[in-house]
């Protein structure tokens, strides 16, 4: 089992994938259920790190748009299954831009 978590104290909040799918919310070799959203950490109201960020790796699209409105970040999708979305120009450190392919988010980049 695979269970992704942050650092810090507190309980971590578990992120199910009832009703998302088949392969929703488990990387290669994971079933549903198996990736856990990080407990939120103040730091991100100021800037998400690249290794927050790439928590969301390996949990599928709706997951990851639940997890990140839970840890209070904007969320996006820049590309799903090899089309491109267009998206603003403008830079922010409380939003992440999400490639997802076959329902998985397979990369992540703040801004």
């Amino acid at each position: 089992m695979l269970v992704v978590a942050g650092c810090g104290s507190g309980a971590s909040t578990p992120v199910t994938s009832a009703g998302s799918g088949a392969g929703a919310g488990g990387g290669a070799g994971g079933g549903a259920g198996d990736l856990v959203c990080p407990e939120k950490s103040v730091a991100d109201q100021t800037a998400i790190t690249p290794e927050r960020s790439n928590l969301l790796i390996g949990f599928s699209e709706r997951n990851a748009e639940l997890c990140a409105d839970e840890l209070g970040w904007a969320f996006r999708v820049g590309m799903r299954d090899g089309e491109s979305y267009p998206l603003t120009a403008d830079y922010s450190l409380q939003r992440v831009t999400v490639v997802v392919q076959d329902d998985i988010v397979i990369e992540v980049a703040v801004g």
